[in-house]
């Protein structure tokens, strides 16, 4: 049975997938990997994907070595024995021309498919801008028109920003 509150990471396997697509992983396996973060659960990528099937895929990755649940932390029960949390850490964007060409395809790759898939017919115009990104300056443009389209659309609005924040992640931008 699938825990829908589980928490996948990505393998160092799994990372290099991303960039190198020789798996050849499904495209709904690929989307599912780029989405696993180490921090979103099952529900939340199902609600990502609109679909809620998410058993196949994740024996795809599975078997690929692509994805691997974090280990649980033990339970501690003695109040006096919990560490304050330890202040958060801030990233720095990279520079713009320090973002891997690879990473800019497979950026497009996803800005495509969900364009393609939310938007239909009406993303045909933002499709041919995103095809057209050829460095970091120009996908930051497409991501904002994206990002917009997105948000404006009634199937994907409610997860525009999950879906950015694929392409951040993706892209370190």
């Amino acid at each position: 049975m699938l825990m829908l509150q589980t928490v996948y990471a990505k393998t160092t396997q799994g990372q290099a997938e991303i960039d190198t697509r020789r798996l050849g992983l499904s495209a709904r396996a690929r989307r599912l990997l780029i989405l696993i973060d180490g921090q979103r659960t099952l529900a939340d990528i199902a609600t990502v994907l609109g679909h809620a099937d998410l058993a196949p895929l994740l024996a795809e990755l599975k078997t690929h070595r692509c994805i691997d649940a974090p280990d649980r932390p033990a339970v501690v029960t003695d109040p006096i024995a919990i560490a304050p949390p330890a202040p958060a850490e801030t990233r720095q964007p990279r520079p713009l021309d320090a973002v891997d060409p690879i990473r800019i395809i497979k950026a497009k790759e996803l800005m495509t498919e969900s364009t393609h898939e939310f938007l239909g017919l009406m993303g045909r115009g933002l499709i041919s801008e995103i095809e057209a990104v050829a460095d970091a300056p120009a996908l930051k443009n497409a991501i904002a028109r994206w990002n917009m389209a997105l948000r404006e659309s009634r199937k994907a609005g409610p997860y525009a920003d999950q879906f950015v924040e694929a392409v951040k992640v993706l892209t370190g931008l």
